[in-house]
């Protein structure tokens, strides 16, 4: 008892305990301390645990091949395997070919399916390096002779894995920066008593959110041009899509991300708070939006859920455009989903907004 007692008398344990204590006062933290690698480990065990099963495979035929028809027939049976024919031209497909130009046929079964195989007379292809396709490769060719068969993996251009992860990665630089960035811009603005001097000068309180967003979008312009050119350079990766209407998606979709960057700091007058809220939306709209692996992991209700987030309608219209070539009546949902969610989050932002009005 008289060695606990000196010990609570000391001075670094007086210090270590005036650390501890804020720790567990601040539910914030208990949460990311504990609760959010729960939360992290349980969407990843919901998308990624099981067993992989044989889901419905995507076959491409090339109509032009002399392909063994009893096999083919077979296959056309087989209820795990949708064949879908296409007049191609095979000689793209010899074994030397590491890329091809999809042409405009297969442009469409592309459009459809986001994932497909491809199988001419001379061997099977995989377009991307999954295990989903390697199990359905191993499935389509258990009742076929190899011999002689070139089971191997063609380079789509334009829908090669690169090619759907690198808008991704643009994306998710467009959430951090929107989240983040105009988040703790606002609650520093607050610190400071900016919006109170705001309304002693002329200018609209509709200003300063309108102008904070374009500020983010100006500079996020100089980050995407180097940004693409480091992917041209090091991935080879190129638009194939109009640059106008990817343009015109990038700008719809940073605004609607940098809108939710002010609804965080729209209230908060700490950045520790503010970057709580703005980490408990990034991690998941990382995780949602398709931005590392398909959404199709999921189950089908959260699916669903998923569609209507803003990154995810941003991030399938972002890829459509620039990747498929899509027209803007083409991802007319993903755009109609970015102005709703907009204008839901202004209406939100002009009720919540702290502007040094309350006390």
């Amino acid at each position: 008892m008289l060695f606990k007692q000196k010990i609570i008398k000391k001075p670094f344990w007086q210090l270590m305990l005036l650390n501890i204590r804020p720790f567990f006062r601040e539910p914030a933290i208990l949460f990311w301390t504990f609760g959010f690698p729960i939360f992290v480990a349980l969407l990843m065990v919901q998308a990624f645990s099981g067993e992989r099963s044989i889901e419905k495979v995507n076959l491409v035929v090339m109509e032009s091949s002399s392909i063994d028809l009893v096999w083919l027939k077979s296959m056309e049976l087989d209820p795990k395997i949708n064949i879908i024919r296409i007049n191609y031209d095979d000689s793209l497909f010899s074994d030397d070919s590491t890329e091809v130009v999809p042409n405009e046929e297969l442009k469409v079964a592309l459009s459809h399916y986001s994932s497909v195989m491809l199988l001419t007379k001379n061997g099977l292809y995989s377009t991307r390096n999954t295990q989903e396709q390697s199990i359905a490769r191993s499935y389509i060719l258990e009742s076929k002779d190899q011999t002689s068969f070139v089971n191997g993996h063609i380079s789509l251009i334009g829908y090669r894995y690169v090619d759907w992860l690198i808008p991704g990665i643009i994306v998710l630089q467009i959430i951090g920066i929107g989240l983040m960035s105009i988040s703790n811009s606002l609650v520093s603005d607050r610190q400071q008593g900016l919006f109170k001097r705001l309304k002693l000068s002329p200018f609209k309180r509709v200003d300063y959110v309108i102008g904070i967003i374009f500020a983010r979008v100006f500079l996020l312009t100089f980050q995407l041009i180097l940004l693409f050119t480091a992917f041209y350079f090091i991935f080879d990766y190129r638009l194939t899509g109009s640059w106008l209407n990817t343009i015109l998606i990038l700008f719809l979709g940073s605004t609607a991300l940098c809108l939710l960057g002010v609804l965080v700091g729209s209230r908060s007058k700490r950045v520790e708070v503010a970057t709580g809220i703005a980490n408990l939306l990034y991690f998941p709209l990382m995780f949602l939006s398709g931005i590392y692996f398909e959404t199709t992991n999921f189950p089908e209700t959260l699916q669903k859920i998923i569609h209507w987030l803003p990154s995810t309608a941003f991030l399938d219209a972002f890829r459509m455009v620039a990747n498929e070539g899509a027209s803007l009546y083409q991802v007319g949902t993903e755009i109609g989903i970015l102005l709703g969610f907009s204008v839901f989050l202004l209406i939100l932002i002009s009720f919540l907004f702290d502007w040094g009005d309350e006390r």
